[in-house]
């Protein structure tokens, strides 16, 4: 049986045009049948981010060893004893780009190769978090505590997930339960009222075991801002002030049960539990303002494991999700920060099974998946119940089907995969938050979408890949509804499609020097096509309303660049340049030619580590520009540069970390109007006993 296994994280450049797409893919493909066979198999360089790397592979998870598609893999002693996001451990990586509305805890989203949030999905032990309601993921919702390593998946998505994305896949792996005993306490606190504080305990005393992870993680965010006032060209009203009611409080609790009833035949239960008191600033910084959103989220799975039963491996899952959210503007007269006074309540409950079967063999890896999920959205309006929008459901049926075929003593595969998707909406008549009439309508729609990838080792140090996809992403129930804060809804909306294509190689090679011990280098070219793109566009009160467009394209390359030095340092640097482009010739072209919000033209991101015994020392630089707020490229972000730098001593059970972030104090944007916090100081304790 092959064992799939965890190959390095890759990224990478080789320009090509988008008239030559299917033709250079074509062309590995016929190379590739031609390539001069090696003895053996030789696997790729793994280059990892933990000390130690504990095996937890499972049935059902992404073979990262064969895998055509390039990814990155972010182990958890990346982030282990560190008070992070996920989104700021997502944003050093390449071809990754994230956007945050304020400090710790606020609103974060994910972009990946220019892709839109709506268009990446983000999922947690594969199941897929982006719902029918507001289709991308709040990233600021997930708590680091809980996790053990990322996956990210740009362009092309594996089969193993069930949702096709058109800018890839965020997969979230939450610690799985080991033989030892383990125990540890985790505080921590730091600039602008942060605190945190997390526990763990995992035990297998037999055939089964249990893991309990608890966290909690708070701050004020009353970090300094210039507020303009709104008249960015009059300077003479400016003021320093501190961000008023930005603060926030989470609770995770995760729970695991498993047992082996055979040495091949495993059964997991997890249920995790997730919470989150937030409070939203205004753009303005209104003093009186009170406005909050508050979510609570709930996630179990009952998971079945075999494998070798007959020729096939096989995982299987039954999960249910409910989750809250509830959003408070009842200032008087107009709301804090909406459009008037708004105090709703949404429901999303999703209940799905999941089945993945491999049949491995020889000279080929064949792979089934089917996925099947039913989602029900309950609005409630509590100021004004008869206008309240009606329950809206989702029916998804996904089935797809792969095979890896391998040639030249395994040297070369070709991973050819199709997708069939069924979505089945039923929208009831309402009158959504700002009174507008939307008509109820029942629609049932499938889409077909094929895959291929090609790997080709040329050497045992030297790889291409090349990856060519088409997906389709229906509109989610807040961009046709609207029900709140500055958005207005759009039941017209259609489903957009896309075409990605990318080529690239990894090239990796350790060297006896005791000077120059490895070099690495990964390097893609990647362009998508999108039609009917759903993008929100705003009027001058600043009111945002999702709307189809004719199309987009986005083209880059992404580079990244490793090496150890004297066997104690180790340089990661890592270059994106993308251009995301409108190609809508409506309302006489405004639009077309210019740039998709909220992408950055270049991010660059440069980090020395060092290791002295206990002691790891790090400095990194990271820069994006080239960004716009709006469509129409009248509101020019300015560039984000950000200095970080820290220290952490590990000696028996303790685990010390002290950092230091935002080290030049400076005060970014990523939304117009919303600070990032300035220079931040940050420390944590972790004992394991």
């Amino acid at each position: 049986m092959r064992r799939m296994g965890s190959e390095g994280r890759c990224c990478g450049v080789l320009r090509a045009g988008g008239v030559a797409q299917a033709g250079i893919l074509f062309f590995l493909m016929c190379c590739a049948s031609t390539a001069t066979a090696e003895e053996g198999r030789h696997l790729e360089t793994v280059v990892v981010r933990a000390e130690k790397v504990e095996s937890t592979w499972q049935t059902g998870d992404v073979d990262l060893e064969t895998t055509p598609g390039f990814f990155s893999l972010i182990e958890r002693s990346a982030f282990e004893g560190k008070i992070e996001s996920i989104g700021e451990v997502l944003e050093k990586e390449a071809g990754v780009q994230i956007r945050q509305s304020g400090g710790l805890g606020s609103y974060s989203s994910v972009s990946l190769r220019g892709a839109s949030s709506d268009q990446v999905m983000v999922f947690m032990d594969g199941i897929l978090l982006n719902d029918a309601s507001m289709g991308g993921v709040d990233l600021s919702n997930i708590s680091l505590a809980d996790v053990a390593a990322i996956e990210v998946f740009r362009g092309v998505s594996p089969l193993q997930f069930g949702k096709a994305s058109l800018g890839g896949v965020v997969n979230i792996r939450t610690l799985r339960s080991q033989g030892e005993m383990r125990r540890s306490l985790t505080l921590g606190g730091g600039s602008f009222g942060t605190r945190n504080v997390s526990a763990f305990i995992n035990h297998k005393p037999g055939r089964w075991d249990y893991l309990i992870s608890a966290d909690i993680l708070k701050a004020e965010n009353d970090f300094w801002i210039l507020n303009r006032y709104g008249t960015d060209n009059w300077p003479y009203d400016d003021a320093w002030e501190r961000r008023i009611n930005n603060d926030f409080t989470q609770g995770n609790l995760l729970t695991k049960l498993g047992l082996d009833l055979t040495p091949t035949v495993r059964l997991d239960f997890s249920n995790q539990y997730f919470e989150k008191d937030q409070s939203l600033p205004s753009w303005n910084n209104h003093i009186d303002t009170e406005t909050t959103f508050d979510t609570r989220r709930n996630n179990t799975i009952l998971k079945l494991t075999a494998d070798g039963l007959g020729l096939f491996n096989v995982s299987g899952y039954l999960d249910y999700s409910w989750k809250e959210e509830t959003y408070d503007d009842r200032q008087i007269p107009n709301g804090g920060i909406g459009l008037g006074m708004q105090y709703n309540r949404y429901e999303t409950q999703r209940t799905g099974g999941h089945l993945v079967v491999e049949l491995p063999g020889e000279w080929h890896q064949s792979l089934m998946m089917a996925d099947v999920r039913y989602e029900s959205y309950s609005p409630e309006n509590i100021l004004f119940p008869d206008a309240n929008p009606k329950e809206s459901r989702r029916r998804t049926v996904n089935a797809g089907y792969q095979e890896t075929l391998f040639f030249a003593d395994e040297t070369v595969s070709i991973t050819p995969a199709v997708r069939w998707y069924h979505v089945d909406d039923h929208l009831q008549s309402a009158v959504s938050a700002s009174n507008i009439p939307l008509e109820g309508r029942s629609e049932a729609k499938h889409y077909v979408s094929p895959q291929v990838g090609v790997k080709w080792r040329l050497s045992k140090n030297f790889t291409l890949k090349s990856n060519l996809a088409k997906y389709t992403r229906e509109p989610s129930f807040f961009e046709l509804f609207g029900d709140r804060g500055l958005f207005l809804g759009n039941d017209a909306l259609e489903a957009e499609r896309g075409v990605n294509f990318d080529v690239g190689f990894l090239y990796s090679r350790p060297f006896a020097s005791p000077w120059f011990s490895r070099f690495s280098l990964d390097a893609a070219w990647f362009q998508s096509k999108l039609d009917r793109v759903i993008t929100r566009k705003y009027d001058a009160r600043g009111v945002g309303k999702s709307v189809n467009v004719e199309g987009a394209e986005v083209r880059g390359i992404e580079t990244e660049l490793r090496m150890d030095l004297l066997k104690i340092l180790h340089f990661t640097s890592n270059l994106t340049w993308q251009e995301a482009i409108s190609t809508d010739r409506s309302d006489n072209g405004v639009y077309d030619g210019k740039k998709l919000s909220g992408r950055y033209d270049l991010s660059w991101l440069a980090r020395l580590e060092a290791r002295f015994a206990h002691i790891k020392l790090y400095g990194e630089f990271t820069r994006e520009r080239g960004m716009f707020y709006d469509t129409t490229e009248s509101l020019k972000a300015p560039a984000k540069e950000e200095v970080n730098a820290g220290v952490s001593w590990a000696q028996g059970s303790f685990l010390v970390t002290v950092e230091g972030r935002n080290l030049t104090n400076d005060r970014y944007e990523a939304y117009n109007g919303f600070y990032m916090p300035g220079r931040g100081l940050y420390a944590t304790v972790k004992y394991s006993f």
